[in-house]
């Protein structure tokens, strides 16, 4: 690689006392060389941040599954108690139980006299909504922290050269 002293890669010529005075000579980069690094490490740092951001909204998406599955669950209990099933049932023991877990805190919220099936089916709807809307909040939160994520990469991308 043939070095070059500044006023060559300016573009001017180089004035005879400087060449006879042996002018120092120092190493520059080409500058095609520099710019495509730095577009490189901005592709990747851009790159890194989108797939992160699609991760997040992977991870918002989780969330509110979690939640619709839970709501089902609960509805499904909900269901099965107004209809009188056979609660010595397996499945349905396990559907009564595994709504209990997860609506148990709200069992007791409403009373009605001389109704507990009612007063359950409230309380457990009352849990089915709760479910619902704090996993579509939560799930909105985290959605939108991978959506900036996702914008961010698309603004830092350059445009694809032609």
């Amino acid at each position: 690689m043939r070095l070059r002293r500044r006023d060559e890669l300016a573009g001017e010529e180089p004035h005879q006392g400087a060449v006879e005075a042996g002018a120092s000579r120092e190493r520059v980069a080409p500058e095609g060389r520099r710019r495509a690094f730095a577009w490189r490490t901005r592709n990747a740092g851009a790159a890194a941040v989108g797939t992160a951001g699609a991760g997040v909204i992977l991870l918002a998406r989780l969330v509110m599954a979690a939640a619709s599955l839970i709501a089902l669950l609960i509805a499904l209990a909900i269901v099965l108690r107004d209809v009188d099933a056979n609660s010595t049932n397996t499945i349905v023991k396990g559907i009564h139980e595994g709504a209990n877990f997860f609506a148990g805190a709200f069992t007791g919220l409403i009373s009605f006299n001389g109704h507990p099936k009612r007063a359950i089916t409230i309380d457990w709807g009352i849990a089915l909504l709760a479910y619902l809307i704090v996993g579509a909040i939560v799930s909105n939160l985290i959605a939108g922290v991978g959506r900036s994520g996702l914008l961010f990469e698309r603004s830092h991308r350059p445009a694809p050269m032609s």
